[in-house]
């Protein structure tokens, strides 16, 4: 579904009557709108951060479909954002005013949008899910328990002294094997179309030096990507070791020798990173390197009865 130009300042008359619901379609415009708002709390919001910087440069990074841009305010007051890019899942950036989630949903509704899932704070996603699925005669699936945290200073224990590089394309074999190994592991995406649209932006990614290996002597043996940027800080993922070289300090490594580069030589203030809560390991080694939790984030999907 896509939104007219006569669509984009259409304001829906909401329950609450100091309440409205926005669309846009100028990126520059909504992020500049959105931008103090999501700066209030910038780790919570750091993947509306990188989603919007992502589209400022490519409006197509995620899809062909032009991205949904709302924001939900109470008397001219922004209180929520929600940004999908389809095929993906609907976002909620994180909020204290819970009902606003609430205008989110009966508007999706009356545009009769067609949402595969959603992704978002814990509090928000179940609350989302809640009126979404009674609704729409839907029912949840529980896909991810997610974790973010936020590092400030690395623990110089954690360094180790193995050699770490930028990959390139003499090293795109082994990244893009690693990445797609790692997705599905993760069980992230099952389409294929999504799978070929990942591979070929960490193809894009290698070019623009985002990708980084450990190496031990002179083999690769962990990756991790620097994803994208929030006003202060840097998002880490796609960190990788495959099954049979785990448990040997790569990936704390590898995590400790990106975090500190992007802190000590591009200026961060911070690194932030997610982890599935079920995996225990990569919990604990994050928190070994000096990240600290911040907020927890759920990701459903949505399944017919």
């Amino acid at each position: 579904m896509i939104f007219s130009k006569k669509e984009e300042f259409k304001t829906k008359k909401a329950s609450n009557i100091h309440m409205k619901v926005e669309y846009y379609e100028d990126i520059i415009k909504f992020t500049d709108l959105v931008f103090p708002f999501l700066l209030k709390n910038e780790a919570e919001n750091n993947l509306a951060f990188m989603i919007l910087n992502s589209l400022k440069e490519n409006m197509h990074r995620y899809g062909d479909y032009k991205p949904y841009l709302i924001i939900v305010s109470d008397n001219d007051e922004i209180q929520l954002v929600s940004i999908r890019t389809p095929p993906y899942n609907q976002l909620i950036s994180y909020t204290d005013e819970l009902k606003t989630i609430d205008e989110l949903v009966d508007e999706l509704i009356i545009k009769n949008v067609d949402l595969p899932g959603v992704l978002g704070f814990k509090e928000g996603a179940e609350r989302f899910v809640k009126l979404w699925c009674e609704k729409k005669g839907l029912k949840p699936q529980l896909v991810r328990n997610e974790r973010g945290y936020k590092l400030i200073e690395v623990v110089e224990e954690t360094m180790g002294n193995r050699t770490f590089i930028v990959g390139t394309e003499v090293n795109q074999y082994i990244i893009l094997k690693w990445a797609k190994e790692m997705v599905l592991e993760a069980g992230l995406m099952t389409e294929a179309e999504q799978m070929n649209r990942t591979l070929k932006q960490i193809k894009q990614d290698i070019k623009d030096q985002k990708m980084f290996l450990l190496l031990d002597n002179n083999e690769p043996v962990s990756m991790a990507r620097k994803a994208g940027k929030t006003p202060n800080g840097s998002l880490i993922n796609f960190v990788y070791t495959p099954p049979d070289l785990r448990r040997k300090g790569y990936a704390t490594e590898c995590v400790a020798k990106l975090s500190k580069l992007l802190l000590e030589e591009e200026g961060n203030k911070f690194c932030f990173l997610f982890t599935d809560l079920a995996n225990l390991i990569s919990n604990s080694i994050y928190q070994k390197i000096g990240y600290r939790p911040v907020i927890d984030l759920d990701q459903y999907k949505f399944l017919k009865k």
